[in-house]
């Protein structure tokens, strides 16, 4: 699962290197050709899930986005409840370093977000 351990803080390396050691079933999304903001964007085996990892300036990670099928659905919201604190109807949080990560489900038409970054 996507959350095993947070990527805000990293630097972009250190989140190539732990995406390729620990989220085997995710891969670079070859998709991309003009890339105009400061992100990294993976696609898991069974194209269910996309996973955006935004960056500063200075290539630390400040955000996650999951956009996830329907079908995932159950399992998504099953892991979130089980690693971090329930903060409201779709709200989860959890301490990373310094700070509080804050996790937010959104659900749309077709498919449904996790959103993560440090609480303001």
């Amino acid at each position: 699962m996507v959350y095993a351990q947070s990527m805000i803080g990293l630097s972009k390396a250190e989140v190539k290197e732990r995406v390729r050691s620990e989220y085997q079933d995710f891969g670079k999304d070859p998709a991309i050709v003009k890339q105009q903001f400061n992100y990294l964007k993976y696609v898991n085996r069974r194209k269910t899930r996309t996973w955006i990892i935004h960056f500063t300036d200075e290539n630390i990670c400040k955000s996650t986005k999951l956009v996830c099928d329907y079908s995932d659905f159950d399992e998504v919201t099953a892991n979130l409840s089980s690693s971090f604190k329930k903060t409201g109807e779709s709200q989860w949080e959890y301490t990373s370093g310094p700070g509080i990560i804050q996790v937010t489900l959104t659900k749309q038409e077709w498919y449904f977000t996790v959103r993560e970054a440090r609480k303001k």
